[in-house]
């Protein structure tokens, strides 16, 4: 893949609007190209900059429904048409956070903005965690031992990367991947509990905690956001974050979060 390819399409890669396997070429070259590293930097920090900017407004519910109704149409028509680049989007419906925001933008000319940057940056990042699991990326290390897996992370990340360590012994680590969510490095820890699938990100973000929910489950205190209908459960250690999600029950899932062992 060219740096100029890359550089082309580096806003729908920001935003995470690229389909999983356009998403891992775009890693792969990220992590071999300085350039493109500083390329990107920019790219996510105008973005920063724009949502910070525009805050302090919300779009009204109608409107929301408005646009999202626009961009399904607009994915009825792209998919009438041949794609001219190897780059490929994922369905608007798959991004709608992004694009709705974008969209009700658009329509309304600045009047109505997006919601504050530090609330609107933490919504994303949740999102992040729920279209990881959803697009089910491959592994980058499949190791079975925490060494392993830190010595991979080494360098890529600002924070050391263990796998978390369950009582349960139908959970099975499956493997790890380097990502981004948003700006911020991150590590994506797979698990296979009696055949579904648990995601665990782990990443920093101080902002993250700000809207959150907070409950204590068996002894420990436990933090979420709904996301949707879906559910994303947080544990904090040492100033970082470890989110999961998964295919399973909310409860459940709040169970194995307070089970986990995140430090050792």
């Amino acid at each position: 893949m060219s740096c100029k390819l890359v550089r082309r399409h580096l806003g729908a890669f920001v935003d995470g609007e690229l389909d999983p396997a356009t998403q891992i070429e775009f890693e792969r070259h990220l992590e071999a190209c300085p350039g493109c590293q500083e390329h990107l930097s920019f790219e996510s920090s105008l973005r920063q900059q724009t949502r910070d900017s525009i805050g302090g407004i919300h779009a009204p519910e109608h409107l929301w429904g408005r646009a999202i109704h626009r961009l399904d149409a607009i994915d009825e028509a792209r998919m009438e048409h041949t794609p001219l680049i190897e780059v490929r989007p994922m369905r608007w419906r798959q991004t709608w956070p992004i694009a709705a925001a974008a969209a009700a933008v658009l329509i309304i000319g600045g009047v109505v903005g997006l919601p504050e940057g530090a609330e609107y940056q933490s919504a994303g990042m949740l999102q992040d965690v729920v279209n990881l699991h959803s697009q089910a990326l491959p592994s980058d290390v499949q190791a079975e031992t925490p060494q392993e897996v830190g010595r991979y992370f080494q360098g890529k990340t600002p924070f050391p990367v263990q796998p978390a360590k369950f009582e349960e012994p139908g959970m099975k680590f499956a493997g790890a991947r380097y990502i981004r969510v948003g700006t911020h490095p991150a590590a994506a820890l797979y698990y296979i509990r009696d055949g579904r699938r648990v995601t665990l990100l782990v990443f920093q973000s101080p902002g993250l905690m700000r809207n959150a929910h907070r409950t204590h489950v068996g002894g420990r205190e436990l933090y979420y956001h709904n996301v949707g209908a879906n559910v994303v459960t947080i544990r904090q250690h040492a100033g970082v974050n470890y989110a999961f999600f998964g295919d399973l029950d909310r409860g459940t899932l709040f169970q194995l979060t307070a089970n986990a062992r995140v430090a050792y």
